[in-house]
């Protein structure tokens, strides 16, 4: 029988495969952590952009939360029937239209700001505070890195 190709060892060094693990069980705690305030991890990350950029498109915050443009159109109309967006009204047929939180928007993203902070604390996560602003800090440059990459020049 032929030696192993990955070990291990060879296999937790692997960065992708350890963002990829890393990801399949933090989303899902995530999402237990905004279900008490009726959200999901994307739902949330889109209400972040608007409380952060008020008035972006639809295409930009597809952009911003790594998303296609259609599966954007396929989520708000959820968090405009829950009241926490609204598209401006108006004759815009073929044009941007502007995407803003609303009240309710704003009150359903501050709950969900303190619990998402609680459960990011870094003993939390198992981390001290410099690890867990490293970690926050090299997880950004990679995926800046691996953004332009695939978005090409």
């Amino acid at each position: 029988m032929p030696e192993p190709l990955w070990t291990d060892a060879r296999i937790a060094a692997l960065p992708s495969w350890s963002v990829i693990r890393a990801s399949l069980l933090v989303a899902p705690r995530l999402g237990a952590t905004l279900a008490p305030v009726g959200l999901t991890p994307t739902q949330f990350g889109v209400l972040v952009q608007l409380d952060n950029e008020p008035g972006l498109t639809q295409s930009a915050l597809a952009r911003r939360c790594l998303m296609s443009p259609q599966s954007m159109g396929e989520l708000l109309p959820g968090l405009e029937s829950s009241g926490h967006v609204v598209r401006e009204a108006g004759p815009r047929r073929g044009r941007p239209t502007p995407v803003h939180l609303t009240e309710s928007g704003r009150a359903a993203l501050a709950r969900a700001t303190v619990l998402v902070e609680d459960a990011d604390r870094p003993d939390a996560l198992g981390l001290d505070a410099d690890e867990l602003a490293t970690l926050t800090a090299l997880l950004a440059r990679l995926t800046a890195a691996v953004s332009d990459e695939v978005s090409g020049p």
